[in-house]
């Protein structure tokens, strides 16, 4: 089929380019923990998600590159860096909370385990310090 005559493009659909910009594995968990610490750094998302250091470098830079976070290097001894939400990256929250939400109920009417940590998070369960900021049991 010729280009002028497609009807469907995925590689140029919206659905498509959300999912490969913000639906990967991590980068739901690393947007919506930015959101709830407003500014953080590597070593607070090595502590908060069971993820590598060579993934989490990765989905950071493309986050970065995609313009839903910036990454601000603070030049103290050692240097440190710091990641914020940009506007863009703001405005994919609401729809994070929708897609978790919608997850909750109906893992809820399905009688499925969910996730405490996730709970806690998003205002479904009470927060609790030790797992809220441990919950590897990383003191």
């Amino acid at each position: 089929m010729d280009e002028e005559n497609m009807v469907f493009d995925i590689e140029h659909d919206p659905y498509n380019y959300v999912r490969g910009v913000v639906f990967s594995r991590w980068k739901p968990f690393i947007l919506h923990a930015m959101d709830t610490d407003e500014v953080t750094n590597f070593s607070r998302f090595c502590k908060q998600l069971p993820i590598t250091q060579k993934v989490l470098t990765q989905n950071l830079k493309a986050l970065e590159q995609d313009g839903l976070i910036s990454r601000t290097v603070i030049p103290d001894t050692p240097p440190r860096t710091e990641y914020r939400l940009t506007d863009r990256g703001k405005s994919i929250i609401p729809l994070l909370h929708a897609v978790y939400d919608w997850g909750w109920h109906v893992m809820k009417e399905e009688n499925l385990p969910i996730d405490a940590l996730g709970e806690m998070w998003h205002g479904y369960r009470e927060k609790e310090d030790d797992v809220m900021y441990h919950p590897f049991g990383n003191k």
